[in-house]
């Protein structure tokens, strides 16, 4: 797969070459209320790659943050991005979407972990110095080698708090005080309820919380609610300050329990700007089925909570030709059949979901 990566590489700096600068503030708005979206699903059901891009040439849309994922440690393997490493031809057009993402002022994360067990626990991340030191390296070259602007660590698993400590304390010494590390706990971890994590999240922020950005608290499946503000408002009373904690909510009820309808998240939201002035934002799970627009126009999600969240605060993306042809030829490379097949292009009965082309913008 070398050849593959290296390929991909010689693409971001082609495409760098034909895009402005990041200004010295990237993001040209107030970054709270953040806008977060977990881009997980790389592919759709004709193996075809979803685009992120939409989420910068749609209009009114104001993201703050994209979360790849998910990065995976694996016990006596290679590190994987969900099934695959993360060079594999299949992330090609991803990699070189996410360049383009972070041009237009969104900040570019990935995230570890998740349902799948195995990153923390004692074989990996949670393990003695000698045990974690090449998972860790493993992760630490990916982050350098993507460009990613942070990690979002999703402990669904029992993690000791010397060991996520560990990991928060080694990405900081690495990537330095901008590197954004956030984590993703259920909610009613927040106020000593039910957690997946093992570790004590008020402790951690008691201990730790100034090298932590944000918490993408999960407020679905079970373990708290949008659908009124008494869920966050547990959270605030026992301890937490409104502009850490990012409300998380599912895109659509195919994604998970607890879905609630933008109206209804609307009225919350409103309800706790009264309450607390400002709330940290909202985070959606996740990005390739989001209501209104589901499968064909998922980015509608965003566009419906910046309505909510940011109005007014838009990104704006210049893409050359160069860098829409860059795109297709990284499209071609990540359909999945012609990866698997091993062929050169998408077979005829493939067609491009994407117009890179229409995204011109000189």
């Amino acid at each position: 797969m070398r050849s593959h990566l290296l390929w991909a590489l010689a693409l971001f700096a082609s495409l760098g070459a034909a895009l402005p600068s990041p200004p010295v503030n990237p993001q040209r708005w107030s970054e709270i209320p953040r806008l977060v979206l977990y881009y997980q699903t790389t592919h759709d059901s004709l193996g075809r790659p979803i685009s992120m891009l939409p989420l910068i040439t749609e209009k009114h849309i104001a993201l703050t943050h994209l979360i790849v994922c998910s990065f995976h440690i694996n016990r006596n393997a290679n590190l994987t991005l969900n099934d695959y490493p993360p060079s594999y031809p299949l992330f090609t057009v991803l990699w070189v979407e996410t360049q383009l993402l972070r041009a237009a002022g969104v900040k570019v994360m990935g995230m570890i972990g998740g349902a799948a067990p195995g990153s923390f626990d004692t074989y990996t991340l949670d393990g003695p110095d000698a045990v974690f030191e090449p998972y860790y390296l493993q992760l630490r070259d990916a982050i350098a080698l993507y460009g990613l602007q942070g990690m979002d660590l999703d402990v669904e698993q029992y993690m000791s708090l010397a060991g996520i400590m560990r990991l928060i304390r080694r990405l900081r010494a690495d990537f330095g005080p901008g590197f954004i590390i956030t984590l993703a706990p259920v909610a009613s971890a927040l106020w000593g309820g039910g957690s997946l994590s093992g570790f004590s999240y008020p402790e951690l922020e008691a201990t730790l919380g100034g090298e932590i950005a944000f918490y993408n608290a999960q407020f679905y499946n079970g373990f708290g609610w949008l659908g009124s503000t008494i869920y966050y408002d547990a959270a605030v009373s026992y301890g937490w300050h409104p502009s850490r904690l990012v409300a998380g909510q599912l895109t659509t009820p195919e994604n998970g329990n607890g879905w609630v309808t933008h109206e209804t998240l609307n009225a919350t939201v409103a309800a706790l700007r009264d309450k607390y002035g400002q709330i940290g934002g909202v985070m959606g799970w996740e990005y390739f089925n989001g209501k209104p627009g589901g499968n064909e126009q998922p980015w509608q999600w965003a566009q419906v909570m910046t309505a909510i969240l940011r109005p007014g605060q838009l990104p704006r993306l210049r893409v050359t030709r160069s860098a829409a042809e860059g795109l297709i030829r990284a499209w071609h490379e990540s359909v999945a059949p012609a990866v698997v097949a091993g062929a050169g292009g998408p077979g005829p009965d493939v067609v491009m979901n994407v117009d890179y082309l229409g995204m011109i913008n000189p």
